[in-house]
């Protein structure tokens, strides 16, 4: 029998007993006297202590602890007991991308991202975060996403705010130059301050482990410069630099941030990176297959290749101009803007990316 399979029987083992301390906390609730309340927390305290003891002699990561399970890859795959992504007052799900219910993952991908929104609330206390899609409620098949299929991926809106620092509530994701300017919306700015304190707290998440956060190059240029103004300790502004870039061959990602998140350990049914896709035709097109009630979504381009270059230092990203009025009511729709500078910065390191959707 292998270790994995005896690693997995232990944590069930481990499970069932803590769900007897549940069932004999009940019946001392109902029937008093029967049991002493205190010997029964500290038959609960000694369950969880011998949870964490068995987890840690197996090797296994809090996540493995928890309900859901990947299966499969993030463009072939599904998700089995997910955990469903909730608004509160640190986050809201944006209201194009409701529809659906797209919005189940990996209990760690949920977490994060429900820590990483009260941790920029709390710097920021008028901040709340738009989320965008996650995955379906049992995985599988996104309408005119390549990914999302198996409770790994979020796409994560930028925060947004006027020339006066004011919070602004978009209905749908909005694409940014790499001055900090919206094409589509006049007087609304990328946040520096805001996006790169939630990049910062998924770079250092304690449970999570990102394996990429999909970004449009000269933004990543922008956040980076203002991990080196606010002093960001350079361990967390490598680790961003690592997991941020700009995937070849698809949308700049200039809208959002696509967060994906590792296999969580000893989940066997999970794979970390799809197969590479072959292109026979010089176009590709979002699959026909369309889940019933599922919302409309930005359309994807070619997704294929290799994501450019990425580098720790970075160029510095150009001033933002003073607009002389509050920003004009938000458009209808998204206008994409023109491609990314050739100036991107200059190379480090080379990450191989597998597909990505827009």
């Amino acid at each position: 029998m292998r270790a994995a399979d005896i690693s997995v029987r232990s944590v069930r083992s481990v499970a069932a007993f803590a769900a007897l301390v549940a069932t004999v906390t009940l019946s001392t609730v109902a029937f008093p006297g029967s049991v002493g309340g205190s010997h029964v927390s500290a038959l609960a305290g000694r369950a969880g202590a011998l949870n964490a003891k068995v987890a840690a002699a197996a090797g296994l990561g809090p996540a493995a602890l928890r309900f859901g399970r990947s299966v499969g890859s993030p463009t072939q795959g599904r998700l089995i007991g997910g955990e469903r992504l909730t608004e509160s007052e640190a986050l809201r799900i944006v209201p194009s991308d409701t529809a659906g219910d797209v919005r189940w993952g990996l209990e760690p991908l949920v977490a994060m991202i429900g820590r990483g929104s009260r941790a920029v609330r709390k710097q920021f206390p008028d901040a709340v975060l738009s989320v965008g899609h996650l995955s379906r409620e049992g995985g599988g098949d996104v309408d005119q996403h390549r990914s999302h299929e198996s409770g790994r991926d979020a796409d994560v809106g930028f925060y947004v705010r006027s020339y006066s620092g004011r919070p602004l509530m978009p209905s749908h994701l909005v694409a940014f130059r790499g001055d900090g300017t919206a094409p589509s919306w006049p007087g609304a700015y990328f946040d520096d301050a805001r996006n790169w304190t939630l990049v910062a707290s998924f770079c250092n998440d304690p449970e999570a482990r990102v394996t990429h956060i999909f970004v449009a190059a000269p933004l990543r240029a922008r956040l980076l410069a203002q991990a080196e103004r606010v002093g960001a300790p350079a361990r967390t502004r490598m680790r961003a630099a690592e997991l941020m870039q700009q995937p070849h061959g698809t949308l700049p990602h200039d809208d959002h941030f696509h967060v994906r998140i590792a296999c969580p350990a000893h989940m066997t049914s999970c794979i970390e990176n799809p197969a590479p896709r072959v292109i026979a035709h010089a176009h590709v097109h979002a699959p026909a297959h369309r889940p019933s009630g599922a919302p409309p979504v930005r359309a994807p381009g070619p997704r294929d290749g290799e994501p450019p270059p990425r580098a720790l230092v970075t160029a510095a990203p150009k001033h933002t101009p003073t607009p002389a009025h509050e920003p004009a009511p938000e458009p209808a729709q998204v206008i994409k803007p023109e491609a990314p500078a050739d100036d991107a910065p200059p190379a480090s390191m080379v990450v191989p990316v597998d597909d990505v959707d827009g």
